[in-house]
């Protein structure tokens, strides 16, 4: 077994001077053309590509990735292992409930563990749409969306999914670009319990339920009418996608998105506000922390001791103590030029995020400080030969 140890890099002072790199959401494409990392593993190598991580109970830690790979912790990160997925088709997501979780991924690949992501088998989603994001609320309850307008649901844990295809929102909608809008991606999905959730994608798409998912309704419109007070057109194909909604508690939420776009709800969605859009801090109230949202695509949030943390496109990490009104940067190792994809806490503040080469990242103190990995065999390999 390979082991991975964290090792602490310099804190990067200038986060926002890094390239920017217009690529597509790392779910969907690659990331080719990406400056080389400082680093390389004999377990982790530049082609990995790693989608996601979440924390099943404890100090257990599971990423998912490219070609179905998949690497546990038991440590908070201190040391990771290769576990079989049982799937070839890239995994986008994963989610725990305890030590059940579940990943899913390409062509309508569905995985679950039953113990805290030691083991895994594939179940039938009945569907090779792509799947981008799963939530679980409990070991029966969970919902999965992707490609297409695709959604699906289950109550008892998988054994059966439930596919549908979400309507397509009015609001917003112009008629000369219907007939792209039906093929909407719906990136990320969240529910706060069995009735109530919200999924978001392309176009700003902002869908709300509080019935488990038999009626959807839209909640974009606000973040449009936000765009005709400044000016602009009251048009979805405007607006950025959305890449991840995080909702702290049900009337507190973020989104981020495209090209830095981040909007925030203190009333459980009813209405949205912009933070910043594509990189402009202007839609709010000056704030010298605003400066720290940079143009760059943001993939994921994780929280911590009441503290957000958002990740993206070259090596991003910026946290918000207020709710996502305003952000400062993490302290990130020097050297790390690629995307990041994936962030996760466990309740003693230890997370782990993750990206593109290989990238794992670790902290203990909630997210300020960030310390990446090496292979300490490879290490003591290189010692010896000198």
């Amino acid at each position: 077994m390979h082991i991975l140890r964290a090792r602490q890099g310099k804190a990067c002072s200038s986060l926002f001077t890094l390239l920017v790199v217009a690529v597509a959401f790392t779910g969907l494409a690659g990331c080719g053309g990406e400056q080389p990392t400082a680093w390389s593993t004999s377990l982790l190598s530049r082609t990995d590509k790693l989608f996601d991580v979440d924390n099943a109970s404890g100090d257990t830690f599971v990423a998912v990735g490219y070609n179905g790979r998949i690497l546990r912790s038991e440590d908070a990160g201190a040391t990771w292992a290769d576990v079989e997925s049982g799937t070839g088709w890239t995994l986008n997501q994963v989610s725990f409930v305890g030590d059940n979780g579940w990943a899913v991924g390409h062509n309508g690949a569905v995985i679950n563990s039953r113990d805290g992501g030691k083991t895994w088998a594939t179940q039938t989603a009945g569907t090779e749409k792509t799947l981008m994001a799963v939530s679980f609320v409990d070991e029966n309850h969970g919902w999965a969306c992707g490609d297409e307008s695709t959604w699906m649901w289950t109550d008892n844990g998988g054994e059966t999914w439930n596919v549908d295809r979400m309507d397509v929102s009015q609001v917003g909608l112009s008629e000369f670009p219907s007939l792209a809008v039906p093929d909407i991606i719906y990136y990320s999905v969240q529910f706060l319990d069995r009735n109530t959730g919200w999924m978001v994608g392309e176009y700003g798409n902002i869908r709300y339920t509080t019935d488990g998912g038999k009626t959807w309704s839209a909640q974009h419109g606000s973040l449009l009418d936000g765009l005709a007070s400044r000016g602009g057109a009251r048009d979805v194909m405007t607006m950025s996608a959305f890449f991840k909604v995080h909702f702290t508690d049900p009337q507190n939420g973020v989104l981020v998105g495209g090209g830095g776009a981040v909007a925030k709800t203190t009333d459980s969605g009813v209405t949205w506000s912009w933070v910043a859009r594509e990189g402009d801090n202007s839609w709010t109230a000056q704030d010298e922390q605003l400066s720290a949202i940079p143009g760059l695509h943001l993939y994921d949030v994780g929280e911590s001791g009441g503290n957000l943390i958002t990740v993206g496109m070259n090596a991003v990490t910026i946290g918000t103590g207020n709710g996502g009104q305003s952000w400062e940067p993490m302290s990130t190792p020097e050297g790390i030029y690629t995307w990041i994809n994936g962030i996760a806490f466990n309740e003693q503040g230890k997370g782990v995020l993750v990206g593109g080469k290989g990238t794992i990242m670790t902290t203990s103190d909630g997210g300020k400080v960030w310390a990446i990995f090496e292979d300490e065999e490879q290490l003591e390999e290189q010692v010896e030969a000198h």
